[in-house]
Formats: structure tokens, sequence, C-alpha cells
């Protein structure tokens, strides 16, 4: 019997409710604030005021003037993107200066609620003009009813307005129980992003791991969220088993979406190694715009990487009723650290219909990826007798120069959902990838302060297939004074594994990561590079969520479950199969929006995450049992204020997750045994948005990881390793008013240090890196272009990144970076 755990439910309780009281007296407090903000708002619709915004980009312009003048304006970046003005200078009403500000673009201001306002393009049919007196005769259709719409983005354009929440739909950020971000495909191409993990690196609570363009990366790429290991897990379109396990490039994403925190109900449990139990990142696939696209962009990374990228989007048909779009990227040569090189080739396609009723898609996609002298998949381990030694210099290699990993993969998604009536809808999508990948590489064990190291070398050829099918309806409906929003949902995912585990350590040698020695590659002529399938992971789910809207929609609480049966079988050398285990579980959800005043809310949920089980490891007395899947528990609450032109999020939160621990028997040896536990604990601060033409994004996350079970009695209540307390980012852009169309950038990241060990007697320290840059957008052969440079770890800060236990990763050398695009 645990004696301890009343006291601890109390303590939490009185530590929530405290939170709670807190959070309604904050919301209070700034309630008459924005009222005032309201007032001020109309009143300043007749009144005019002095403006000074320089000619240049429209999108940047309208941004600038939006700040100043204290409205929310929304629009697609597409609208005013590489469309210029000639700025506003002197005395204007809204109206006017609305109106002198878009003269030339086709496009005019409509005002969808008092002190809101979005772009439309001038139908000259009709005469259209300056600034709508009146709305337009629009079609409305509810957000629940149709989930294929996406969110238009903030001020600033670097964020969304709202993200995917899967089961939940299309959802406003101030509509969200949950803290979510997404970022936009102009900020992607501004911060010259390759991959995904390039993109949420702007997150406070994230943090990249194992990156794919250094490391071999055997598991693909590796992120923590909220202090947690999310890996093989990036979803596309909402859809798990599609994207690349290895790397998702961002060329074929509109929108990259964090969720933080477990989301088992929402998109089904996640099939990669950690699942997600502190959150979840999603790709937007890109889709065609109303305005014809054709976009090259050429691009150079140091050290000699070279690359271009073409997207063209189309549609045609009655009302544009098909769209198609086309991404094609090649990029390769040396990157910053000497003698390293990647190769990344990307072809996608996608192609959408829209109808009255009926909207289908179909995504198709094919991606290589080659690295030389990658730093191995697991890094560098530490011996634990010894103390840290300074990371190496991350430009030099480390790697053998025959090492390589390279992968390709393929994928396929349809979906498509029609209309029963105007309430209710049907929807499905099926799909799959294949991805092949081959390792030669080696895992670095140091020994000393000094540097030496014993190199591990294995030969990993290994595949996995992934297939996946989904259906369900959505709808919603009133009971009384009550709305519903209803979905019902079904989902299987299933995945397929061939690899093999003896052509590890079949060779070694001495090293050094600070004077690394040449040595002769070992022979791989004997090995089998084909490996027959070893085993398959089943993820059927049945999952239903109801959104109620009471008091005028203003309180929203969602309730749903989902039931997740878990079946793992395991095939031998001759094909025979073996049920390592078939299990399930139900994973609730709770959560509440409420919304006190027009731009503030307050939320909360209690939602769980599932996470495959743990595999014993060799030396135990259970080796190679596999323990059924763990269920994790996150409680949150937090407010979120949406200034007109910028918006922040504060919230408190709580994940609690099961740990695997070596259990000692007594006689000198011990079994593997569920029954520890991590605990997280945690406050995120997020803005984003533009304040007098200075565009920011970034926050900062404190957490407490403590360890409530640990291998020891002595260890309880430590601080769980490989997790850092601080974590603190903060983008800004500036455009400069003297250099109509320049832009200059700068972004820190700064990670507190990390306790290595249960014992908490060892650690890494803290780091903190600066990215700055600059963009110029411009005309050639009356053209638009925008030249961007791009300098990442500026000061060439080199430091050690936590990765699981003793092992560790190095931080990313200076890189610089050039890229053109030129719209034909």
């Amino acid at each position: 019997m645990n004696i301890k755990q009343p006291a601890r439910t109390r303590a939490y309780m009185k530590q929530r409710t405290l939170a709670q009281l807190l959070t309604v007296t904050l919301g209070l407090a700034v309630l008459p604030l924005s009222a005032g903000l309201s007032l001020v708002m109309a009143a300043e619709n007749e009144a005019t005021r002095i403006y000074n915004i320089p000619a240049g980009a429209l999108d940047s312009a309208l941004a600038n003037f939006a700040s100043e003048a204290g409205v929310v304006l929304s629009f697609e970046a597409e609208q005013a993107k590489l469309l210029m003005t000639q700025g506003l200078k002197g005395s204007y009403t809204l109206k006017k200066a609305f109106e002198a500000l878009l003269q030339g673009s086709g496009l005019q201001v409509i005002e969808v609620h008092p002190g809101r306002f979005t772009l439309k393009k001038i139908d000259l049919t009709a005469g259209a003009t300056g600034v709508a007196d009146t709305l337009p005769e629009v079609k409305v259709i509810a957000q629940a009813d149709n989930q294929t719409d996406l969110m238009s983005a903030y001020a600033g354009g670097q964020v969304a307005r709202g993200s995917r929440l899967g089961l939940l739909g299309n959802k406003d950020v101030m509509d969200t129980p949950f803290n979510t971000t997404s970022y936009t495909a102009e900020l992607m191409e501004n911060q010259q992003a390759i991959t995904a993990a390039d993109v949420v690196l702007n997150d406070p609570s994230v943090r990249t791991v194992s990156y794919s363009l250094t490391n071999a990366a055997a598991g693909g790429d590796i992120f923590l969220i909220r202090g947690f290991q999310v890996q093989d897990s990036v979803l596309f379109d909402g859809i798990s088993g599609i994207a690349s396990n290895r790397s998702a490039p961002v060329e074929m994403a509109e929108r990259i979406e964090v969720l933080k925190g477990s989301s088992a109900l929402l998109n089904g449990m996640a099939p990669g190694a950690g699942g997600s139990v502190g959150g979840s990142i999603n790709m937007v696939p890109k889709r065609a715009g109303d305005k014809p696209l054709t976009r090259l962009t050429t691009s150079y990374m140091s050290n000699s990487n070279f690359g271009g990228h073409v997207d063209i989007g189309r549609r045609f048909g009655e009302d544009n009723a098909w769209g198609v779009r086309f991404n094609g990227l090649y990029r390769d040569g040396k990157n910053a650290t000497a003698g390293q090189s990647i190769e990344m080739g990307i072809a996608s396609l996608g192609i959408d219909y829209r109808g009255d009723h009926l909207r289908t898609s179909l995504d198709v996609g094919h991606q290589i990826m080659n690295n030389e002298a990658p730093q191995g998949a697991a890094g560098f381990g530490i011996a634990d007798n010894i103390s840290i030694p300074s990371p190496p210099n991350a430009k030099k290699r480390i790697a053998q120069n025959w090492e390589y990993a390279n992968s390709k993969s393929n994928y396929l998604l349809i979906k498509a959902e029609y209309d029963l009536t105007s309430n209710w809808t049907l929807y499905g999508a099926a799909g799959g990838s294949n991805t092949a990948s081959s390792y030669l590489s080696t895992d670095i064990n140091v020994v000393d302060t000094q540097g030496n190291a014993q190199a591990t070398v294995y030969y990993w050829p290994n595949w996995t297939n992934y297939r996946t099918a989904q259906g369900g309806i959505r709808g919603s409906f009133s009971t009384g004074a009550v709305s519903h929003q209803l979905n019902l949902n079904a989902n299987y995912l299933m995945k397929d594994s061939g690899y093999t585990a003896q052509y590890y350590g079949f060779s070694s040698f001495d090293t050094n990561i600070y004077n690394l020695p040449s040595i002769s590659r070992p022979s791989t002529a004997s090995m089998d590079s084909h490996p027959d399938k070893t085993n398959r992971l089943q993820l059927p789910s049945l999952a239903v969520a109801d959104t109620l809207g009471l008091l005028d929609d203003r309180l929203t609480v969602t309730l749903g479950g989902r039931y997740q049966r878990v079946e793992v079988i395991d095939y031998s050398s001759t094909g025979e199969s073996t049920t390592s285990y078939d299990s399930d579980a139900v994973t609730p959800v709770l959560a509440a929006v409420i919304k006190p005043g027009a731009n503030w809310s307050i939320y909360s949920n209690y939602i769980e995450g599932l996470t495959q089980g743990d595999t014993a490891p060799i030396g135990t007395t259970n080796a190679g049992k596999v323990f059924p899947p763990v269920k994790t528990k996150q409680h949150e609450i937090g407010v979120k204020y949406d200034f007109g032109y910028f918006t922040t999020t504060l919230s408190a939160f709580q994940i609690a997750k099961p740990n695997g621990l070596n259990v000692s028997n007594g006689d000198g040896i011990s079994t593997y045994q569920i029954v520890g536990e991590q605990r997280n604990r945690g406050v995120e601060l997020n803005i984003f948005g533009e304040i007098q033409g200075v565009r920011l994004l970034g926050g900062a996350t404190y957490i407490q990881p403590q360890l409530t079970h640990a291998s020891s009695d002595a260890y309880n209540g430590n601080t769980a390793p490989n997790v850092s307390r601080w974590q603190l980012n903060l983008g800004s852009e500036y455009d400069l008013s003297f250099v109509p169309g320049m832009t200059l950038t700068a972004r820190m990241m700064s990670t507190s240090a990390q306790y290595l060990d249960e014992a908490n007697t060892r650690t890494i320290p803290g780091w903190t890196r600066w990215d700055v840059g600059a963009r110029y957008k411009t005309m050639a052969a009356e053209r638009p272009l925008v030249l961007r440079l791009g300098i990442q770890n500026l000061f060439g800060r080199d430091y050690w990144s936590s990765g699981s236990g003793s092992w560790l990763y190095l931080g990313q050398p200076r890189t610089v970076m050039l890229s053109a695009t030129i719209d034909f």
C-alpha cells in the first residue's frame, strides 16, 4: 500500500484549485481592458490619424497599419504575397487609409465584425472599389462541417489563427481547449526551413534531440515536447503513417502544427517509439489557390550544398473546382560539418476537388535522403564513471568518411467528405507509405574526458510499410439551448517492419572525438541487405467526441473517448508468427473553454495519452518481453488573450508517464518492470503577432521534471534526466522604413542545464544559440523576387543536446543559408 498517495493527491488538488483561482482573477482583471479596447476601436473607425507606413511589400505594410490602427486584419498569405504598395503618409480615416494602401492591388477590405477586417478580391463586374460598405452575400459553412478549409494567417503572417485538431476539426486558437501553434508556409520560406524539425524549433516547448540532416537518425527526427520524447510520430493531414519516418520536408506543407500535450483521443495512438506523450506535429498539405502559381527557388547551404525547388499550382473547371499543386525539390552537397554531406530529393503532387457537397483530395509523393558521414543514430555515449567532456567542434567531422545513412520513401493518401445535409457530413481516408533505409554507421562511447572513445560499427538495413484507413460521420445539432458538435470515428493503422539486429557491433575500433583517426571500411559483402518481415503492429480504434456549446457558445465543453486496441505480432526467420501481446485501453478527454470577453478565453483539459509498451532489455530475467501499452495523464489550464494584432497564451500543465525500471531480485540479477513514473509539471508562455511593425514569435517554458517512482527510493523526488527546466525562444522581424522591401530577422534560443542520471550527479551545461537573417523583396524583369540570407548559430556555439540517458548529440554548427525566390 502506498500511504503517500493521498497526501500527494491533496497537495495536487490544492495546487490545481489555486491555479484555477489565479487564472480567473487574472481574467477578471483584464476584462475592463478588453472593453476599453473595443470602445477605442469603434471610435477610431471615423476618426483621422496620422500614419507613416513606408512603401514596400503589401503584406508587411498591412500588418504594420493594422498594428498602428489597433484593428484585426486577417487574410490568406497568398492574397497579398509579393504585391507592393506606395505606403501611407499623412492623416487618414480608417476607410481612406485602407483604400490608399490597397490602391492598384486588386483587393478590397471587408469589415466582418466591428474592428475585424479581411481582404477580398475586387469584383470588377460589380463595380466594387475601395472599402466595401456592405457585406457581400457569402455561403457560410460551419467549421465542424468542413475540415478541409485552411485557417487564415494571423497578424504578422508567421502563424495561423487556428489549427486542425483531428477528431475536433478546425479550431480557432481562442476556441481551442489546448495549447497549439500553427506555423505558416510564409514562415517556413522566410526562415529557409528544410524539415519540420527546423520549424518546430520556434516553439519554446520543443527541442530537437536527433536531427536527420546531421545524424543517422535510424528512428527519424526525435523531438522533446514538454520534456517527453516524440519520435516517428509526425502526422500528414492528421493521419499517422503517411509522412516519412526519417524526416518531413517542409516543401509539401502549407502549415506545420504543434499540439502540446497528450492526444490519443484526437488522432489515435501514435505508432512510433515514445508515442506522442508530450505532443504531436501535423503537416497540412499544400493545395492550389485561386491565383495561378509558378514559383522557383534556388538555395545554398554552407559549405557547398545547392538546391532548387519548383512550386506550381493551378485551379480549373467550373468555379475552379479542381486544383493541382506540384512541388519538386533537389539539393545536394557538403554541409557545414567538414566531410559531411546531405542529398535530398522530393516530388509531391496534391490534387483536390471542392464541390457544393463533395470534397476530395489525393496526395502522392516520393522522397530520398542520403547522408555521408552522419554522427551515428545514438549519438555519443558517455561512460557513467567520468565527468562530461566538453563538446567537440561541430564543424569538424567525427564519423568516418565511409559511414552513411540512406533512405527512400513513397506515400499516398486519399480523403473525401460528403455533406449529407447542411449539418451532417460523411468522411473517410485511406493511404499508406513505404520507407526503405540502410545505415552503415557507428555508435561512439566516450571513455574519458580527453575524448578517447570506442566506436561500435553497425550495419542496419530496414524497411517499414504503413497502411491506414478511417471513416466517420460528424455533424451539429441542438438540444434546447445547448448546441452539439458530434464526431464518430473508426480508425485502423497497420505497420509492418523488417530489420536485423545481428549486424550490430560486427566491428569496432578506437577513436577520439577531438582528433579523428582514419579507419578502413569494414566489409559488408556477406550481409543480407533485404531483411524479412520481423513484426507487425496493428492499431484499430473507435472514438466519439461531442463539443457542447452553452451560453451562446461562450462556454464549450468537450467530452469524448477512444477505445484503442494494440496488437503486436513477431515473425521468425521462417515466417512463423507469434502474438507478443494483444491489449486494449480507453483514453478519455474532458475539456472546456469559457470566453468571458470577445478577445480572451480560459481553457482547461484532462486528456490521456497512449504509447506502445517497453521491451525488457538484454541482461534482465525477462529479456525480450513486450509490455502492454502505457497510459499517460495530462491536466492543463490556461488563459489566452487576443489583442487584435498580438496574442499570448499562459498555461500550466502536469503530465505523468509510467516508466520501466530494472528491479533487483537480490541475487545480482534484475527483472524489468513498469513500476517507475516521471511527472512533468510546467508553465508555458507563448506569444505571436506584430507590435509597432515588429513581428514577434516565441515564449518561455518552465518544467519541473520529477521522478515520483525511481529505480531506488533514494532517487524518488529527484529531477528526471534529459529534461531542461528552462527553455526560452524569441524571434523577431523588422521592416526597414528607409530601405523599402528590406526585413531584418533575429532569433534567440536558450536551454538550461540537464541531468543525465537519476542520481542527479552528472549534468550537461545549458546553451544559447542566436540566428540572424535578412530578406529583400523587389522586382526582376517585372517579376516579384525575394532574396534571403540566414545564419544559424551565428556565434558558432558548440553544445551538447540531451538524448536518452547518457547518450548525447551535438548541436548544429554555424550554417550560412542563401535563397532566391521568383514568381513567373
